[in-house]
């Protein structure tokens, strides 16, 4: 949450940088294993209007959003969970995922 953006509620549906699919977001705050190191995400998210396929999710940063077409629920719930993931996010050691150098690393990856 760099520049504290304040992060969208889950069921929001975005585009990101480049995309032509929504997402519907289905996860904050997260820490993902990627080839044996940990990174930090702001958000899992699914295919929309597909869903979750398999255990297929998409992880990306709020920086990598593009459009924002419609922002989910949030109450006083919601905003305590912000606040818990700020402070989470706060103590962390592992770094923030760099979206573009990872899928770009992959690609090499697999030709």
């Amino acid at each position: 949450m760099e520049n504290e953006e304040r992060l969208l509620p889950l069921g929001s549906i975005v585009y990101l940088n480049g995309g032509v699919r929504k997402h519907i977001i289905i996860a904050r705050g997260l820490q993902v294993n990627i080839n044996g190191e940990k990174y930090y995400f702001d958000y899992g998210a699914a295919n929309y209007p597909e869903g979750l396929m398999g255990d297929r999710a998409i992880y990306f940063q709020h920086e990598d959003i593009s459009k924002v077409i419609f922002e989910g629920y949030t109450d006083e719930d919601d905003e305590v969970m912000l606040k818990n993931i700020k402070e989470g996010i706060s103590q962390m050691t592992i770094k923030k995922a760099d979206v573009k150098a990872l899928s770009a690393q992959m690609q090499q990856e697999t030709v």
